[in-house]
């Protein structure tokens, strides 16, 4: 029995920290690299199912296996540290994925949104921007526009390159501006909130969101959004164009 509940006070504790710095992490990957929806555009949500499972799950189970009294502190010491590290080295590793491959653009460009990742901006295509989009954002996703240059030749080489090496104009930072874009062609891309079919999902989500927001639905309209695994629908208010929100793929 006090073997037992010597086990079982570590496991407790472990369990305790654990949660505590998991949970932390895992809020800030969620509301600040991926806001919501992203996190269900992007399918992010099994990367933090493991991470979740292997440090809250998997690291106090092995302390409650390995913690005895009969141990001496310096062996029992050793084998929590070993326990702690392969933690922390699962934690790092889920961090890195996720740091490397979050959103840092939501991009404009004919008629639709499209998800700029980290991992997707080439250092050589970044020394070409200029500030502040020559270096990919640490605080979220910034909403931009990409414009094609006027330029045809260079315009067709964007498309070929698109084409050919799967390199568009969303991973070439120096044709981003800032949203909303003075020449934009948003307002006439995006479909009125009042034409959307009525009685759907998605006109009862943004019909609640401009509730929410104080908005008369004459003046938003949707544009969509594509994620790695998901799409959405982004909401504007036409007037000044600003992004009142993200709704994802809704059923019918």
């Amino acid at each position: 029995m006090k073997s037992f509940s010597f086990r079982l006070r570590l496991f407790l504790t472990h369990l305790a920290i654990s949660a505590v710095v998991i949970g932390a992490c895992v809020a800030f990957i969620i509301f600040v690299w991926y806001p919501p929806p992203l996190a269900r555009l992007e399918g992010v949500f099994s990367i933090l199912l493991v991470m979740a499972g292997v440090d809250v799950g998997a690291g106090p189970l092995c302390t409650l296996v390995a913690a005895s009294p009969k141990k001496t502190r310096a062996h029992l010491a050793r084998d929590l540290a070993v326990i702690a590290s392969v933690q922390l080295l699962a934690l790092g590793y889920a961090l890195y994925t996720t740091c490397v491959a979050r959103p840092v653009y939501l991009v404009y460009s004919l008629g639709q949104f499209e998800v700029e990742h980290a991992n997707e901006l080439k250092a050589e295509e970044l020394a070409k921007a200029e500030p502040p989009f020559s270096s990919p954002p640490w605080s979220g996703p910034v909403f931009v526009e990409a414009r094609f240059p006027d330029d045809p030749v260079e315009a067709t080489r964007i498309v070929n390159s698109a084409i050919l090496t799967g390199v568009d104009i969303k991973d070439m930072p120096r044709y981003f501006r800032s949203w909303p874009y003075v020449k934009t062609d948003a307002r006439e891309k995006a479909k009125p909130v009042s034409q959307l079919p009525e009685r759907r999902a998605l006109r009862e989500a943004a019909t609640r969101l401009l509730q929410q927001k104080g908005v008369a639905p004459s003046d938003a309209a949707v544009l969509p959004i594509n994620g790695k695994t998901d799409r959405g629908s982004v909401v504007l208010r036409v007037s000044d164009l600003a992004i009142l929100g993200i709704i994802p793929t809704l059923a019918p």
